[in-house]
This record gives C-alpha cells, structure tokens and sequence, in this order.
C-alpha cells in the first residue's frame, strides 16, 4: 500500500453507478480532504459531506502489515448489530476495489436497474454477482468468513435527499457472530447513533493468495493514540498476530451531539506508519 495521500478528491453522485466501466483501483489512503456531492439532471448540486483533517499519528512499531501483503486487500469496517451486518461506501473506495476484482477473477455479474417503493418510486441499480463475494472478519480471537452478492445504490439525489438511502450500501449475509448493546445502552438512541459498533474486515482481490493469512486472533479493544501534535484520540485498536503491537484502530469523530453527526475512521499500522484507509459517515435527520 502506498503511503502517498492526495490533496483533495471529489466524489460525485447522482447518476447509476457504472460496472464494470467506470474508475477502478486497488484502495488507496484517503486523500487530506474528500468531498462527496450529488449533482442531479439539472445540474443542481449537494454537498453531502466532507472529510478533512485527517489526524497524523505518530509512527509505532511495525507489525503484520507491509506494503506488499496490504497491496491486494480492502480494508474495512462491517457495521454490525446482534448479527445484522451492513457496509456503507461513501466514497466509491469499496466500488472501485470491486470493479477491479471482478475483471481480475472474471467474476460473472449482472446489473440490475429498478425500484422501490419508499415513499414514491425510488430508482435504484444493483450489481448482483452469480457467485458470492467472500470477506473476512476478525474479532473475539476469531476469525469470521461470509460474503454478499448485491451492491446497491439508490441514485438518484432527488430521493436521496428525501428517504431513500444516501450511500451506496452491501449487506453481508449474517453469520455466527454477534454484538449486541447493553439494556441500558439500548435505552439510549443518541449513544446508539453516536457509537455504531463497528468490525474490522477485509476483502482479498483474490481469496487464493496465502501471503497475508486469514486465521488470525484479533480482538478489538479501548485504545488511546497520540497524534503528531501531542493529542490523545481514543478509539478501538485490534491486534491480529499477538505480538501486543495495534496493527489497525479506529475511531468515531463526534461533530456534533445534538443532531448525531460523525466521521468513523479506519487506520492500519504499515511497518509503523498509521495509514488512514477508509470512514463513513453518519448525520441524524
């Protein structure tokens, strides 16, 4: 994985998402400002979130990941609740990796345009594969497989402005692993929204290629880090190898309690650098 962030990048919905045209890549660090808007049919445009200071940590010792066992994989969060999981792509990041792996394996795919009936006739296109995708999750010393057929977005800003779902989105088929909120935790939608309980995963552009292996023993825990600035962030960290060096961490930036708005952020430890690769987004309406 490179270790290069570019200064600014623009993500702009509002149209069907291409497959398998359309940009492709392995997943990249998140560029220092991303800027996701949504332009319809009369070239109106809506700024739906930005994502910038990035916070700098201070490098720590190397662990599992290099930058040749990272080159092939998509790092993630699955946002899970008991066992119902679910994965926003607020960037593309996660349809650009998917687009790549399909023409990599010559995955068969078909694309689906159609609606839903939301509030009014929402339009939404999906990319069902014939065979599944498998992904990978770690955590209580496990490790957990499952996979997904369907990529879906509802694109159209119209609606996405209205009650139909802002981001493009993959449900994972739900397996033998399970979080759940405490009673009292329950009783407190603001803390819910404010805290999703989020699983570290991973996609392999090819499940056959051994050289990261996929029967670690991450088990995520409360964690503090420092940035380049001296401030400490807290968040979750998971150690996969066992060696008690973080090899991933991630956090939830808070931007506002009284309408929930936050930022969760995923960093991964390569030969000592915190490399930020992935976040989603969340604002209460």
């Amino acid at each position: 994985m490179s270790f290069i962030q570019a200064a600014l990048i623009v993500i702009q919905m509002g149209t069907a998402p291409l497959f398998p045209d359309g940009e492709k890549s392995l997943q990249n660090p998140l560029a220092r400002k991303i800027e996701v808007i949504c332009a319809d049919e009369n070239k109106n445009k809506y700024i739906f979130h930005t994502l910038k200071k990035n916070p700098v940590f201070r490098k720590t010792k190397p662990s599992l990941f290099t930058r040749e066992n990272t080159a092939g994989i998509y790092f993630f969060l699955t946002h899970i609740d008991s066992t119902y999981l679910y994965i926003e792509d607020c960037d593309y990041s996660l349809l650009k990796f998917l687009r790549y792996k399909t023409l990599h394996q010559e995955l068969g795919f078909t694309v689906i345009d159609s609606t839903a009936n939301i509030v009014n006739r929402e339009k939404l296109r999906v990319i069902r594969w014939h065979k599944p995708v498998k992904m990978f999750m770690f955590e209580d010393g496990n490790t957990y497989e499952t996979e997904f057929y369907e990529y879906t977005e509802y694109w159209q800003c119209s609606e996405k402005l209205d009650y139909a779902p802002r981001y493009p989105f993959v449900k994972p088929l739900p397996g033998y692993l399970r979080k759940n909120y405490t009673k009292e935790e329950e009783s407190d939608i603001k803390y819910i929204l404010s805290n999703p309980i989020m699983v570290f995963s991973v996609i392999p552009l090819d499940e056959n290629n051994h050289e990261l292996p996929y029967n670690l023993e991450g088990r995520s825990y409360r964690h503090s880090m420092e940035t380049s600035s001296g401030d400490d962030i807290e968040g979750i960290a998971i150690d996969l190898n066992s060696d008690k060096i973080p090899d991933a961490f991630w956090y939830h930036d808070v931007i506002s309690k009284k309408i929930v708005e936050l930022f969760t952020r995923l960093y991964i430890n390569v030969e000592g650098r915190w490399i930020p690769v992935w976040y989603t987004y969340f604002k209460e309406f």
